[in-house]
């Protein structure tokens, strides 16, 4: 069965001032995120990843839209909307943050930039949060500006990224830690580049406050990176399952819990601060979460994998107990690899199938 196919384009479909620059390096296939085209495929789903776990990309991420909150009552807005305790948050900080809604149910899993204790950026993967958050914005009175930003966001991930960006930003870059940002003056504008990235190979997001620019820095990294065998690039299917980095849409929706995805550690539940979903994740900890998610190899033969297979249901002899998803062909344990997302505890491997972990991410793992 094939999985290619055409997205026809449309006023509802969005190109961004990089799609040109995808097109000339090769682009086979897209995805949609926030009504905006955002690049799956360039040369295959295999070759794509051994050039990234071994040199160095430029991705259009520009599908991320990022809305700007800031006022005076901001902090105690972002407070309220979001799980993790913001009471000591730090300018120059990025923050992984799960959003939920009055159930407890996902809404999102955003980062958040600290500019200032009154001013944030907040980061989107697929989810249309805008009209949310000016909805709390406004109801609870916190009065705060609430806007969706023109800000353009590109990536440059690989472990030869920070040769790059030291090449390209100078020396300094090779300081900033992981889920921290500074501010830089590109062509006399400012832009933000953060330690972050949806990879594990090590990365910058750049984020062009003045799209004015996005072209010219474009064509500069790729003249900075030849060096550095560069290729224009995007998030690859198979190196976020081998590292365990999951996807709203697919291992997450709004019925899920940030428990039952393993981001219980972003949750502050015993703090004083209220926060939207807070009674009903306090009242589900008490029960006990019934999900779980796994990543999972599986025993059957195949060849080199070219098919992607998603939200798979999972018997076990006659009863469901879960869904499969992101399964995709892994050359690390030349197997396929995903996730189960079960609502009974596993206590025994099946036989199509092994656990080989728990997915779980601690505050180390992630800001």
């Amino acid at each position: 069965m094939s999985n290619d196919f055409l997205i026809s384009t449309s006023n509802r479909i969005k190109r961004t001032p990089f799609t040109s620059r995808n097109e000339i390096a090769g682009v086979k296939k897209y995805t949609v995120y926030n009504n905006i085209l955002l690049p799956t495929i360039f040369k295959s789903l295999k070759e794509d990843y051994y050039h990234l776990m071994e040199n160095v990309q430029l991705w259009d991420v520009c599908a991320q839209r990022i809305i700007e909150v800031k006022g005076n009552k901001s902090l105690s807005l972002m407070q309220y909307l979001f799980c993790r305790d913001f009471s000591n948050i730090s300018s120059g900080k990025v923050y992984y943050a799960p959003i939920v809604n009055f159930e407890g149910g996902l809404l999102n899993d955003p980062v958040v930039f600290c500019l200032a204790n009154n001013h944030f950026l907040i980061s989107l993967s697929d989810s249309d949060l805008f009209n949310w958050v000016s909805a709390i914005n406004n109801s609870k009175e916190f009065y705060s500006e609430v806007k969706e930003t023109d800000v353009l966001t590109i990536a440059i991930q690989g472990p030869k990224s920070e040769k790059l960006a030291k090449k390209l930003f100078g020396a300094e870059i090779k300081t900033l830690k992981y889920f921290n940002f500074t501010k830089l003056l590109f062509n006399k504008e400012e832009i933000i580049i953060s330690k972050t990235g949806y990879s594990k190979q090590s990365g910058y997001e750049i984020l062009l406050i003045n799209p004015n620019n996005a072209i010219m820095l474009w064509d500069l990294i790729m003249e900075k990176g030849k060096e550095f065998n560069i290729r224009v690039g995007c998030p690859n299917m198979i190196e976020r399952v081998e590292n365990n980095l999951l996807s709203y849409g697919n291992e997450m929706t709004n019925k899920d819990m940030p428990f039952d995805c393993g981001l219980g550690n972003f949750c502050d539940l015993e703090t004083d601060n209220d926060f939207i979903g807070k009674s009903a994740l306090l009242k589900q900890k008490q029960i006990g979460f019934e999900k779980d998610i796994y990543k999972i190899i599986f025993n059957f033969e195949s060849d080199d994998g070219s098919v992607f297979f998603n939200n798979l249901p999972v018997f076990k002899k006659d009863t469901e107990i879960g869904k499969v998803t992101s399964v995709v062909w892994s050359p690390k344990y030349s197997k396929y690899l995903g996730f189960l997302i079960t609502s009974k505890c596993i206590k025994n491997n099946l036989d199509d199938y092994h656990i080989l972990d728990r997915v779980k991410f601690d505050l180390s793992d992630i800001c």
